[in-house]
């Protein structure tokens, strides 16, 4: 089992894990060994909020006698819903990699708002092997930049 590093922001998330090194190669900065666990987009979370939302916020209810009521929901950002959908997409794929015992411990490297949201939909189990969080957005970082990074 190895230990997985989650890079992700609201929009775009890739799940590494450290490759097996032959006997005798000396794993090095420039090629660190990563393997991609997966790479999800969620396109969504970039699009403008009026693009997301539609028109109608509520809906007025008649009954037979006449009367009005409304009913309303709770106020919400639309780009804040979609960042909790990607959020809890993400999540459910490493609740699903820990519960198979595909991987041992999580490094969460991720924005600092989407961090908070993806670790408030990590399963009891997934928020146990986390290892260590990182509040950075290092998705546009190729995989020694990365490693680099996180070796600081």
């Amino acid at each position: 089992m190895k230990n997985w590093i989650v890079v992700a922001n609201a929009a775009r998330a890739r799940v590494l894990a450290l490759a097996d090194v032959p006997r005798g190669h000396a794993m090095t900065l420039r090629h660190p060994g990563y393997m991609h666990v997966a790479d999800l987009v969620h396109p969504q979370s970039r699009q403008k909020g009026v693009d997301l939302a539609h028109d109608r916020p509520g809906r007025v209810m008649g009954s037979a006698h006449g009367s009005r009521g409304a009913a309303y929901g709770p106020r919400t950002n639309p780009r804040d819903r979609e960042h909790d959908r990607f959020a809890l997409e993400l999540a459910r794929l490493l609740d699903q990699g820990v519960a198979a015992g595909q991987c041992a411990g999580l490094v969460l490297v991720a924005s600092d708002p989407f961090l908070g949201r993806l670790k408030s939909h990590l399963g009891e189990q997934a928020a146990k092997a986390v290892l260590r969080c990182v509040p950075s957005d290092y998705t546009e970082l190729n995989e020694g930049e990365l490693a680099e990074r996180l070796a600081a």
